[in-house]
This record gives structure tokens, sequence and C-alpha cells, in this order.
């Protein structure tokens, strides 16, 4: 892909007359450094009191600890950071490290929660954007300029293997896993029309599943556990592959960023200015029906309400605001102010971060500074808390489901 886009906010594939805004994709590239283990590139000094229920939210010179019972900044990193663009976090399973992908110098960062210090940088690929947490030793880093997978063992923090996963040796991809897959999984690649087979124990590419577009390559992905359909973004279709045999079985005629509800009973679809819901415990993937949200949907989160009601929150990118959907009755309920994200005029549809942790939906505006926390119970705004202009990514400090199989994007 071309280096020269701005990939902090998006990456954009232009194929024929169409192009196709890839949302998710918030990453870089950087050059090297040392090892984080001295104190210079340690954080600041901290007053030891853990993480728990907190968020780190991630602006160019500031990594921000938020607790947002209270709605305030109660901590601060900001020694070694310098004008940082920054790819996905991810949490180990037993909440100690956050892992972090730093664009520039193309390396890993890793976060000791309890200290609340940077303990360690890691050099990977050029071109880092997306990160996964497949099982609970290793942490999976992808270079989008060389197609490929760093593995992080996450005692040693060393990169253990390099994994070719596209066709080209270049293009930022995904990886789909889910314990139903044993040691096998999913890759996407935006250059290459496949599904991506991946033996996770072997470390190798095995095989891939070829799709009917050979000008199309594929981006977001999702899992369907109750049928074993696996679901890949495939230009301005969606391909529907059994995995028992690793067939396509359909291709639904929209695409767009994928999001599970955490009973796995919903697939949530962005398909432009409308949410299409999808049953997920459907062979035939039926849906549920479409709510229009005009103002550019993104970053969808559920949260099931002390009644039973399933909600789902979407961040806009278009406007200050975010949507409360109702999923059951399939409309709008509520709106919240969340701020401003920096968006150019021909990016309608640029990606919005945001996670769902503690009770709270989380998304980082980066125009105004700001970290809205919202109550998903209430539905209201707790604070916009103040971090730093450029902030635009966030992490929750516990449990973040947000129902979205293998990744939180």
């Amino acid at each position: 892909m071309d280096g020269s886009l701005d990939r902090r906010r998006f990456v954009q594939v232009v194929a024929g007359s169409s192009a196709i805004a890839l949302a998710g994709c918030v990453g870089g590239d950087d050059d090297g450094g040392d090892d984080g283990t001295d104190d210079e590139s340690n954080g600041d000094e901290s007053n030891g009191e853990g993480s728990e229920e907190l968020i780190y939210a991630f602006a160019p010179n500031t990594i921000a600890i938020i607790d947002p019972e209270e709605g305030e900044v109660v901590d601060e990193i900001t020694d070694g950071l310098d004008d940082e663009g920054w790819g996905d976090p991810r949490i180990t399973a037993d909440y100690s490290e956050i892992y972090v992908i730093r664009e520039s110098p193309s390396q890993v960062l890793v976060i000791d929660t309890e200290t609340r210090e940077i303990v360690d940088e890691i050099d990977v690929g050029p071109d880092p954007t997306h990160m996964y947490h497949p099982n609970d030793d290793e942490m999976w880093a992808h270079s989008d300029d060389e197609g490929t997978f760093y593995v992080i063992d996450t005692d040693s923090h060393d990169v253990t293997e390099i994994v070719q996963s596209g066709l080209e040796n270049e293009g930022h991809g995904k990886l789909l896993y889910h314990e139903d897959f044993g040691e096998m999984g999913y890759a996407t690649n935006v250059n290459d029309p496949a599904a991506l087979i991946i033996d996770l124990e072997a470390y190798e590419r095995t095989d891939y599943v070829e799709l009917e577009n050979e000008d199309e390559g594929t981006h977001y992905k999702a899992y369907a556990p109750e049928t074993g359909l696996a679901y890949f973004e495939h230009g301005d279709a969606t391909a529907v592959v059994d995995t028992e045999d690793d067939e396509v079985v359909e291709y639904l005629d929209f695409a767009g960023g994928m999001y599970l509800s955490p009973d796995e009973q919903v697939l949530g679809v962005l398909d432009g200015n409308s949410i299409r819901f999808l049953d997920a415990t459907s062979d035939e993937s039926d849906e549920l029906g479409v709510v229009d949200v005009d103002e550019g949907p993104d970053a969808l989160r559920y949260h099931e309400a002390e009644d039973g009601t399933l909600y789902a929150f979407t961040a806009h990118t278009q406007t200050d605001q975010a949507s409360i959907i109702d999923v059951d009755a399939l409309e709008i309920v509520e709106t919240v102010d969340v701020g401003y994200i920096e968006r150019p005029e021909d990016a309608p549809f640029l990606h919005r971060s945001g996670v769902a942790g503690g009770g709270y939906f989380i998304t980082p505006a980066d125009e105004d500074g700001t970290v809205a926390i919202v109550d998903m119970e209430a539905q209201e705004l707790v604070e916009h808390v103040e971090v730093e202009e450029g902030v635009d990514t966030v992490q929750f400090v516990g449990d973040s489901g947000g129902g979205y199989t293998g990744n939180l994007r």
C-alpha cells in the first residue's frame, strides 16, 4: 500500500472507479530505538496504585490514565513520547500489560499496568497498524509494508516468529481467530482477493479461500460460532465462508465493519450511513433490519441493559454525536455529545475508535483533544475528559469485549 497515506486515520484503496475507506486503520511507522528498560524510556513517576477499571488514552505526547467513574485524569506517561502515532492497543488476558503499536519507529510499546510505566520497546516490521492476542502467550502485530505478522512472546517480549500472510508480501491486514478454529485462523489483506488460512502453531500460511472478485482484497472480518460461518469484507460485498470446509457459501451485497454482540446472536455491519443487523444464528445470514445513521456510524459497541434490552452505541465520524440504538426495536433512542474527530472532507466514513468497558462507552475526539465517557446503562455523558489534541486511541483495563471476534476493531 502507499505509505504516504495518513495511516493514523485511514487506509484507502482505489480500484477502478470505486474507493473503499478501510475503517479501523489506526497505525503508522517509526525507526527503531532502545529496548525501553532504562529510566529515560520508562513512564513518569507513578503512584503504583495499579490500573484496574481505568482507561489508557493515547495522544501524540501523552498517555493519559483516566478514572471513568470520576471522569478525570489520574496519572500520565510522557517520558520518551514525541508526536507519536498509535495503532492498536491490546491488553493481556490477566490485564497486567498493555501492548500498543507505536507507528514511528515501527515498534510495540509494553506498559506495565501495575506500575503504569513503559517497560519495553519491541521493534517490528514497517508500517504496523493492527495487533491481535490469539492466545495468552503471544501478541501478533501486523506489518502492512511486508504483509506479515510479527509474533511477540508476552513473557520475554521477544519477536519469536514472522508469519508471511499476504500473497504479495505486502498489504494492510487483520487476523480472525476463535477457539472453534483450534490452531488455525484467517487473515485478511486489502491486496488479496482471498481469506488467508494461517496455522497459528506452525506460524505459516497454509492455504487460502479464493474469492470471486480478483480486483478486490479483504479487510473486515467476523465469525458467528452458532453457524460456523465466517464473514469477510470483499470490496462492496461480504463473502460468507463455511469454516468446516473453507468454502464460500454466499455473497452478501453490502460490506463494512462487522461487530458481533456479546451473546453472539447479532452481527452489526456498517454499510455507509446505515447499520445492518444480521441474525448470527441463521445459516442464511437473515437480516433483522436496518438502522439509518446519517452521520457516519463507527465504533459499534453493545450493552445489555438491566431489563434485558440490547443496545448498540456508535460514535459518528461526521458530527460530535454518538447514537444509542435499541437493537430489538431497530431504532435510535438517544444521542449524546462525544466531541469531534479530525476528518478530511473526502473521507466521510473515516474510522473513529471506541471501546466498551466497566459499563461505559469510551471514544476519543482528537480534534477536541478529549475522551468522552458515556454511562451505557443511564445512556448519558459522564464527562469530556481533557487529554491533548490528537488523542485518538483508548484501552480499558478490564473486560473491554465489544463483541468483535478476534479484534475490537
